[in-house]
């Protein structure tokens, strides 16, 4: 499965349940990714203010659509979903 794939998948089940609430280790089951990979797509839709983080560690639809769209556009030009770059070494 691709990234951009992935991140439509998530964004998905956040379109179709408004009041999905997800902790790390929810999404890490829900999407069967792995841990690193999830937050990968966690930050990216957070990045494109599609979801944002809770005071209880958990990420919440903001209520807007994301801004771009994954995948290819009508006019078969592909289109980036914004992502954080991390260095290889840097801790969070």
């Amino acid at each position: 499965m691709t990234f951009a794939a992935i991140i439509e998948r998530a964004r998905a089940d956040f379109m179709e349940m408004p009041d999905l609430e997800l902790t790390v280790g929810q999404a890490v089951r829900l999407w069967t990714l792995g841990a690193d990979d999830c937050r990968y797509v966690i930050d990216a839709l957070v990045d494109a203010r599609f979801l944002k983080w809770t005071a209880r560690r958990s990420v919440v639809r903001t209520g807007a659509d994301l801004p771009i769209t994954v995948g290819e556009a009508a006019d078969n030009s592909v289109v980036a979903v914004p992502v954080r770059n991390i260095s290889v070494g840097t801790r969070r």
